[in-house]
């Protein structure tokens, strides 16, 4: 976060410390980053949205995390700039972008656009209520980095595409 562009509305030190600590532990691939991250940056009943699939709560959190890592050696946000979309500093909007290494070495980068709402930014240790992310998982698929979720087609059909 520190090559970061911050707006000229003043943040508050906590919610600084709320996205770093989001990114690095988003970023570590450990069962241990994916129990902290549930648990110390989201509120009880905060949500994490990543394109269209949504995790409610701690523990579909957690899961999500945990198996995000699979395919993955090494994940790597970089905030760009960080905007201010409430007089209250409760709902943020940054750019940056997610470079992830596949265990084959093969290295895959993506721009992405992320909201972060919080309960109470005047908090000392806010929570978050809402974590979006907006992104092209492309360059990650096309390595196999990633892989979409496969579902039934009308024709029973299982489709592996994802959508593409």
């Amino acid at each position: 976060m520190d090559g970061a562009e911050w707006p000229s509305q003043p943040i508050t030190k906590a919610m600084k410390r709320l996205l770093a600590r989001f990114y690095t532990l988003v970023d570590a691939a450990t069962v241990e980053s994916s129990e902290l991250l549930a648990g110390q940056v989201f509120g009880e009943s905060g949500e994490l949205v990543v394109n269209k699939r949504r995790m409610k709560g701690r523990e579909q959190i957690m899961s999500w995390h945990s198996k995000s890592s699979d395919d993955v050696v090494s994940r790597h946000h970089v905030v760009h700039k960080v905007y201010v979309c409430s007089e209250s500093g409760d709902d943020l909007l940054m750019t940056g972008t997610l470079t992830m290494i596949s265990s084959e070495g093969l290295v895959g980068e993506t721009s992405y656009t992320a909201r972060c709402v919080v309960d109470d930014a005047a908090l000392p240790k806010p929570k978050v209520q809402l974590w979006q992310f907006w992104l092209d998982p492309t360059p990650f698929l096309d390595l196999g980095i990633m892989r979409p979720p496969i579902r039934k087609m009308s024709s029973g059909i299982l489709d592996t595409i994802g959508g593409r």
